[in-house]
Parts: C-alpha cells; structure tokens; sequence
C-alpha cells in the first residue's frame, strides 16, 4: 500500500470500515511513513473535534455575516462551474474541511464575536483558499494525464497576480512538457505577463529550444509584443537554421523589423 492508497482509506480505516487484510497492510505502512502517521493523527484529531462541537446557535449579525460571505462564495462557483471543474485530492478536500470547521467552530462558539477579528479570520480563510489552490494547481501540472496538465494551465489564468511557484511551474511545462499542447497552452498563459522579467527570459530560451512550429510563432509573437530587444540575436540566429519552416522564418523577419 502506497501513501495515496493510505491517504484515501484513512476515515474508513478510523470508521471499522476496512477488512481484515486492509487494515493489516494499512496498519504496515503507518508504521513505516511519518508522513501517513501524521495524516492519520491529524485527521482523529479533526474528527474528534468535530464530533465535541455544541451546536450554539449564533448571534444574528454574526449568522448574517457568514451567510453574506457563503452567498459570495456560491456565486463565485456558479460562474465557474459550468467551464471548468477541477478535481479535488482526498487531502486537499480535507484541508478544505478542516479551515471550514475551524471558521464555523468560531463563529458558533462566539470567539469572533467581534467585527475586527471576524473580518481578520475571514483574510486568513482567504489566504488558505489561495494556498490551497497555488498546491492544487501545482499538483495538478505533474498529472501524468495530458488533460489534466492542460487543465491546471488553464485554471491558473483565473489567478490575477500568480506567484513565483505557479509562474515556474508553467514555464516548466512550456519548457520541457513532451506534449506539444499542453506546451502551447502553457505558452498562452503565460503570453499574460509581458513585464514579467522571469517569463520573458522563459520565451528567449524558449527560441533556441522549441521545434514546433506552432509554438516558435506563438513565442515569436510574445516577444515581439513585449519589444523585448534581447530576443534579436536568438530570432536571427533561428533565421539561418535550414529545419525552420519558410512560414515560421516569415514571422522572425517580420519580428526582427519590429524590434529593430
């Protein structure tokens, strides 16, 4: 058994729901991986909160905030849901759970009483949202399933500023991806951060590397946008190379114009 199987079985391990042989083998790894062992002690520990919260019933502006802030959040889903659906790990759904919990833990007890901290709590449920979708997204870039790579590009333009991870991550799959489509996409998404010094150095690279044509013109096009001088030698040196299509040699003319 493997730390994604162990991962997945670990509430039915919790509920008795495993057999005999599972829960051998279950019990084998535990006692190998510190990470699984963690996962299983974090989850009880969940678990049994869950299980010890008193159902207190919240204060009226406290109840009017949260539902405030859910309806924002559904709105949100319902705009995105029907072009984009990206699955979720065992894990990260948990963690979901967990942050979840810990807000609704607060506002029922009464610990966020308070509109200052209720608005600090919320900044900080935001900030594990976007956490968790920069390690979502990042994971989803490694899929062995060309889609799902595809997916994860795609999903990271709904993100106005990406940091640094995510940014190296598609430059990764432009760079080096054995599927010329996923590299193409990566290509388009990152087409979105011309001031960007980290992805121009990305396309420049990308000019003495990349072989399909579509991909050479489409960075062709980056670089020529971003009036980014450096790329001259690299477009002249690929003008002189027999391989490179006469249309693709038509557009690095076309470019070296411009930059000049």
């Amino acid at each position: 058994m493997n730390c994604n199987e162990t991962e997945t079985k670990i509430v039915d391990y919790l509920d008795g729901n495993l057999s005999k042989e599972e829960a051998q083998q279950f019990d084998l790894h535990i006692a190998s991986c510190e990470s699984c062992a963690k996962a299983l002690n974090e989850t009880k520990t969940l678990l049994t909160t869950i299980s010890n919260v008193e159902a207190e019933k919240p204060r009226e502006h406290v109840h009017l905030a949260f539902t405030e802030m859910l309806e924002k959040e559904k709105e949100k889903l319902s705009k995105t849901n029907d072009t984009k659906v990206i699955p979720l790990s065992w894990k990260t759904a948990f963690q979901i759970a967990a942050s979840l919990l810990l807000l609704l833990t607060g506002y029922v007890t009464g610990d966020y009483f308070s509109t200052n901290r209720s608005n600090s709590q919320i900044v900080m449920l935001q900030k594990q949202s976007d956490e968790l979708k920069t390690e979502m997204t990042l994971a989803l870039m490694d899929n062995r399933s060309v889609s799902k790579r595809i997916q994860a590009v795609n999903y990271s333009e709904e993100m106005v500023q990406p940091d640094t991870k995510i940014l190296e991550a598609i430059i990764e799959r432009m760079q080096y991806d054995v599927n010329v489509n996923v590299r193409l996409s990566a290509a388009e998404a990152l087409s979105r951060f011309s001031e960007n010094n980290l992805v121009r150095e990305a396309f420049i690279n990308a000019l003495g590397n990349e072989k399909n044509p579509d991909i050479q013109i489409a960075v062709i096009q980056f670089l020529v946008e971003a009036q980014d001088k450096r790329a001259l030698v690299p477009m002249q040196q690929l003008l002189e190379e027999p391989e490179v299509p006469i249309f693709v040699k038509r557009q690095l003319d076309e470019g070296v114009k411009q930059l000049l």
